[in-house]
């Protein structure tokens, strides 16, 4: 990858020169004073969407054996303590619990909270349905969920609780991407609590704790975002917290009390804050106070604050500097904006996070596998379902909430992060479930809608719509046990796509499969492996796999094809794959290779992947590839030091700064037919793999299984997979995705922005990886690996890649989750499955170079197919003629380097549009430049009568966005400002509202008004 070089402006530029209006979502902010120090108090509590206890436990305040909290009981306190006094201020941040508690209330206590919001005494901030994940949430996942909460805020309370101020106090490490993503959304700031203690020390140092985050290399200033470093995480000074949960002091100023401590309180107050001060480039601080699920009983804090302001301030008549105020992040803000400073800025991003020289916070990358899997999947289906609600004119629907609930609730800190406590866990799972269920429920309802009526009465049960959730371990009910049946394969993505189709049969059994013209599709039997036929808990007749490829699926549309079991033995030989076990020791390569796919060469020694070329006319360059599976040995530890810290739920830590081998070789079966090839390899009783190459498709297929991981020893094991280019130099460099968007580059054993004394090697070079990892030698070599979940990843050597992708450790790390890593399941060991995709640019073409091969194949992974079922009792060729067999929902194609990221149902004859450019700049030649898109007629059945412009978070109207400007020193590469471009191109257009021009990486939102222009449903 070629990033831009670095040299430092000497000048200063302006961020955002859009307008001058003032404006905050808090308009009663307390007067500072100038000439002295003015500290900001801001009431807060911090409340996880689960984490030791469920959602629900949290909100009501059960099991509290397992931690003191109930959040209901937090809001109701705080409104009555505000109403006690206007001069207090309290600050909420998640939407899911506050609309919990809201719907609870009467409309009298629901006027009352509406008053505080007005007054500026109760501020939303952030906003979103919850405090999100940074590094394992995908960036359409984070949109979706800080959409969800924002727009309800507006809806509910008007533009007076629309949040102006980001608050990321808890997740650990923060994001590139996620600065772009508030910034986007009409944010004016971002304040969190966590990053690493030696940059912290040096920006305490250098009075940097606050600055302008340059959050994309593609947008210019319309993703820079002012970003403050708070002074202690987002806990208050030590000896001030006046919550029930703590045991500091209160303030005692009855002179005649013999525990009066006005004087001591005052005295220790002025001292922290001076010393605050230290670290900070401007005449204000900001104390948070407040914690964790404080504020139950919200008078015993604001009591004392109320004191502890009075006393302070009294003494600015003998002759002190220190002014004292109740504040929000909102009004904070305004007074940094208005000291008129000039601040330095940030490019890169805040991962790894280490909170000492043996904790790096890179474990949680990878924990809990399936879980990220399902979230991942999950996201998959929440995007299809909303589009087919949208084209087909449903609405809302209470199954499209439950779901759409559910992921905002699962992209939180402590959530898809796997940081939680395995009950919890459970109860994520389970919600995903639940919503999942629901949406299907509309998915079906739609497909339903789109067939005569005469057709689904021929159908067994009515045409009664089946989903298969169990593929994952390959198990669908209806495919192994339905003689005959029908199967839909919708597409969410705005082009046509080509996929293979996997569906779990029993043996010993032939398909024949019809398109919806009548013909004869040509498919293949593959034998499921025998490590899949074993996972725990796995209940199916199905012993093999049908495989055959959906041709052409149009653009958020369906094929259907008509599958019916066959007892002709000549079509079985002819679907039947050739299997070949493998003894190994010999000298001759183990070969795959078929017409325009990728050849594979095994090594016939350790049974390990040895090359890999494409296959084109001419002669294949083979390219030296290896892959392997390794374990690192967690660390043990009883974590009273430093130095004793053990890996867990949080903490990447191993034993060994070398991961060893599983296996010296590993047992091999390939599969051979028309369709795919296949190598099935098995390092063990719980680690295998099959790897997969399809015809037509030039990107190599890796399906992992590992599991149970073994317990014999005692020893915790985190298992990684390791893909070596032995034969290219890459350097210390390599890249990694934010949130599953732009690249960041990567240098071992470095940080861009200070001195890394690196005591742990291997987990101190570990990444977030959501969607890929990439190395760039240059035009000749550069190599990506792809995933279906986010996971942690590095490269420790030249052309080294590898991916950390299961875990089981047997201490906690004692970092809050109070348990050891230990995920079980029926009995036994957690078993995860997932796949990973290798590309190389050898595979690239003239249309589609490197940049397109893995941007195109991101998309798809983001958002695969979804496969619907139907038992039929009618002939192949009854229902070609009389059911709907092939649908499309849009009226046009998309550009190849267009996006839709969403399409969902806003309102009566509303619809919510995202676009995005899927390229970076530079990043491909063919598909990096700017694009226009015109809408007109892209929708199939609706015709687009209003487009309305919206900021990303669809709660602002984009022409009445107005952002702070902030003085900068930048560097030179960040003056350009794309941004600006795309601005120009859009006033182009001004008079077309329906022609859209996208540059590379942005992401442009509209509020579509439709009315229907068709009678196809």
């Amino acid at each position: 990858m070629t990033q831009p070089q670095e040299s430092w402006l000497l000048g200063v530029v302006l961020l955002l020169a859009t307008a001058t209006t003032t404006h905050q979502a808090n308009p009663s902010c307390h007067p500072v004073k100038e000439g002295m120090l003015n500290v900001h108090l801001v009431c807060h509590t911090h409340d996880d969407v689960g984490w030791l206890k469920t959602v629900d436990q949290y909100f009501y305040g059960a099991h509290n054996s397992i931690q003191r909290a109930g959040v209901q009981y937090i809001l109701d306190s705080v409104v009555d303590a505000l109403l006690k006094n206007p001069d207090r201020k309290f600050i909420y941040v998640e939407s899911a619990f506050f609309f919990r508690w809201w719907n609870e209330q009467t409309p009298e206590r629901k006027d009352v909270v509406k008053s505080l919001v007005r007054s500026g005494q109760l501020e939303f901030i952030g906003g979103g349905w919850c405090m999100n994940d940074e590094a394992t949430a995908h960036y359409n996942a984070i949109i979706d969920q800080m959409t969800l909460g924002l727009v309800k805020l507006n809806e509910t309370f008007g533009e007076a609780a629309r949040p102006t101020v980001a608050w990321q106090i808890d997740p650990f490490g923060h994001s590139r991407e996620q600065a772009s993503i508030f910034a986007q959304m009409g944010f004016d700031g971002l304040f969190f609590g966590r990053l690493d203690h030696d940059d912290k020390n040096h920006r305490w140092d250098t009075h940097t704790m606050e600055m302008m985050w340059q959050g994309s290399q593609n947008l210019g200033d319309a993703a820079w975002l002012f970003t403050g470093v708070l002074p202690r995480g987002y806990s208050p000074p030590v000896g001030f917290c006046f919550d029930i949960l703590c045991s500091d002091e209160p303030i005692m100023d009855d002179p005649r009390l013999h525990d009066y401590n006005v004087d001591k309180k005052v005295e220790s107050f002025l001292k922290i804050a001076k010393a605050q001060s230290d670290g900070y480039a401007t005449s204000h601080i900001i104390m948070t106070m407040g914690m964790d699920f404080q504020y139950q009983n919200a008078n015993t804090w604001f009591v004392n604050l109320d004191k502890l302001i009075r006393y302070v301030n009294k003494r600015q008549s003998s002759g002190s500097q220190v002014n004292v105020l109740y504040s929000t992040p909102s009004c904070y803000l305004s007074a940094l904006h208005d000291a008129n400073q000039t601040w330095t800025s940030k490019t890169d991003d805040f991962f790894p996070y280490a909170s000492g020289n043996h904790s790096y916070w890179t474990g949680y990358f990878t924990s809990r596998p399936t879980l990220k899997g399902y979230v991942r999947q999950t996201n998959g289906i929440l995007q299809a379902v909303k589009q087919v609600a949208s084209l087909l004119g449903m609405g809302h629907s209470e199954g499209l909430e439950t779901l759409k609930e559910a992921m905002g609730v699962l992209q939180h800190h402590d959530a898809v992060s796997g940081t939680e406590k395995q009950h919890v866990a459970d109860d994520y799972s389970e919600r995903l479930a639940i919503g999942t269920k629901a949406a299907l429920g509309v998915m079906g309802q739609a497909l339903s809608k789109l067939q005569p009526v005469e057709a689904l009465q021929k159908e067994k049960d009515g045409g009664t719509i089946h989903f298969c959730p169990l593929l994952n371990i390959s198990s669908c009910p209806i495919t192994e046990s339905s003689s005959a049946f029908i199967m839909t394969v919708y597409n969410p993505i705005a082009r046509p796509i080509s996929h293979y189709v996997r569906l779990p049969v029993p043996s010993d059994t032939a398909y024949k499969v019809t398109d919806y013209k009548g013909n004869a599709v040509k498919a293949q039997l593959v034998p499921i492996p025998k490590p899949v036929l074993s996972i725990p808990g796995r209940h199916s007749t199905a012993a093999y796999e049908l495989v055959f490829q959906a041709t052409d699926i149009p653009p958020l549309g369906f094929l259907r094809y008509h599958i019916k079991r066959t007892s002709s033995y000549r079509i079985l030989r002819q679907q039947i794959s050739k299997t070949h076990s493998h003894v190994l020791g010999g000298d001759d390569p183990i070969e795959l290779s078929g017409d325009e796919n990728l050849a594979i060469s095994v090594d016939p020694k350790t049974g390990l992947l040895k090359r890999v070329g494409a296959v084109r006319p001419g002669p294949i360059q083979m390219i030296p590839v290896s892959q392997n599976f390794l374990v690192y040995p967690g660390m043990a530890g009883n974590n009273t030091k430093e130095q004793y810290r053990a890996s867990g739920a949080y903490i990447f830590r191993p034993n060994a700064t070398e991961a060893r081998e599983i296996a010296k070789k590993v047992n091999v079966v390939t599969v051979e037919g028309p369709l795919v090839y296949e190598v099935h390899q098995e390092w063990g009783p719980w680690v295998s793999q099959v790897i997969r190459s399809y015809m037509g498709h030039l990107n190599l297929e890796m399906e992992w299984l590992v599991g149970p991981i073994p317990i014999r020893d005692k020893i915790g094991l985190e298992v990684v997979s390791r893909v070596d280019w032995s034969s290219i130099t890459t350097g210390n460099t390599f890249y990694t995705d934010s949130n599953g968007r732009e690249m960041l580059k990567r240098v071992k054993d470095y940080r861009p922005t200070w001195r890394l004394h690196n005591l742990e090697p291997v987990a101190g070079n570990y990444y977030p990886v959501n969607s890929r990892l990439i190395l760039d030698n240059g035009p000749d070599f550069r190599a990506a690996i792809l995933t279906d979940r986010s996971q942690g990843g590095t490269s420790l050597n030249p052309g080294q890649m590898e991916l950390m992708v299961h875990r089981r450790l047997f201490y906690d790390d004692a970092f809050g989750v109070g348990e050891p890593l230990n995920e079980t399941q029926f009995g036994e060991g957690l078993v995860a499955r997932g796949k990973h995709y290798l590309l190389h640019s050898s595979f690239a073409s003239p249309e589609c170079d490197f940049g397109c091969l893995h941007r195109t194949l991101g998309e798809e992974l983001l958002l695969p197919p979804l496969y619907a079922f139907e038992e039929t009792s009618a002939l192949a060729h009854t229902w070609t003629n009389t059911a709907v067999n092939k649908w499309g929902g849009l009226g046009m194609n998309l550009p190849s380097n267009v996006h839709l990221l969403t399409l969902e149902p806003w309102g009566d004859n509303l619809l919510l549009l995202r676009l995005e450019h899927m390229y970076e700049k530079g990043e491909s030649d063919t598909h990096s430049s700017p694009v226009t898109v015109s809408l007109k007629g892209l929708l199939a059945d609706w015709a687009i009568t209003g487009v309305e412009e919206m900021i990303l978070s669809a709660n602002l109207r984009k022409k009445d966005e107005h952002r702070l400007k902030w003085k900068v020193k930048t560097t030179s590469t960040a003056q350009a400002s794309p941004s600006e471009q795309h601005r120009t191109n859009n006033i182009v257009h001004h008079q077309d509202p329906l022609s859209v021009t996208l540059g590379p990486m942005e992401i442009r939102t509209f509020v579509l008004t439709v009315k229907k222009a068709s009678s196809r449903f």
